[in-house]
Order: structure tokens, then sequence, then C-alpha cells
């Protein structure tokens, strides 16, 4: 199974196909999925449920999959999830993986 995805534009970064991810979670993800979510002093991290993980891609207002350097710099956590809440939008960076070989790149896309 892949995730279906295409260029975001800058180096290493894809947006996916929300169906995907969500049955490549469902599928490949671990039960338990780290989370760091950005904040004025650091970021808080926690384990989150795969099911949680699962809720927050599907309320998501952006998706974003990190390969290569930006995998990298993201503290390793290849998925990051922007969610609408009552603050206003939020990012979370789940620790999904290297992802790079599971990602199948839009052809139609790259051939423009």
């Amino acid at each position: 199974m892949k995730i279906k995805v295409i260029p975001e534009g800058r180096d290493g970064i894809y947006i996916p196909d929300k169906a995907s991810l969500l049955d490549w979670i469902m599928d490949y993800g671990p039960d338990k999925i780290h989370c760091f979510i950005p904040g004025v002093f650091g970021a808080l991290g926690a384990d989150w449920g795969k099911d949680d993980v699962l809720e927050e891609i599907d309320k998501s207002e952006r998706l974003g999959i990190l390969t290569g350097d930006a995998f990298g710099n993201n503290l390793k956590h290849a998925l990051s999830v922007i969610v609408k809440t009552d603050r206003g939008e939020e990012l979370r960076m789940f620790d999904i993986g290297d992802v790079e070989e599971d990602l199948e790149i839009d052809a139609a896309v790259m051939d423009q």
C-alpha cells in the first residue's frame, strides 16, 4: 500500500491524498504514534492512539508528508497535520517513520 502524494513545491515536502494516508495509517501505523505540538517555549510531546491520529487527519485543514532534509529538520516526524481549533489553526507533527519509499507521487503532476 502506498500514500498517494503530489509535490508541495519545496524540496522533500508532499501533500498526501487524505484517503490513502488514512488507509496507510490504519494498515501500517503503530498503535501509538508520537506527536509534537509546537508551543511558545518549545514543543509538547506525547504518544497518541492510532484512532486519535486518524481523527486528526480526517478533520485536518492541511496535511504534509516530509522526506529527506525536511524530515530530518522536523525532528524526524514525517506527518504534519494542521487542524482548526477554538484557538485557531494548530500544527501537529506525527512520527510515522521514514515513509519516503511508501509514497506514490502523482505522475501527471510530475509531467507538467
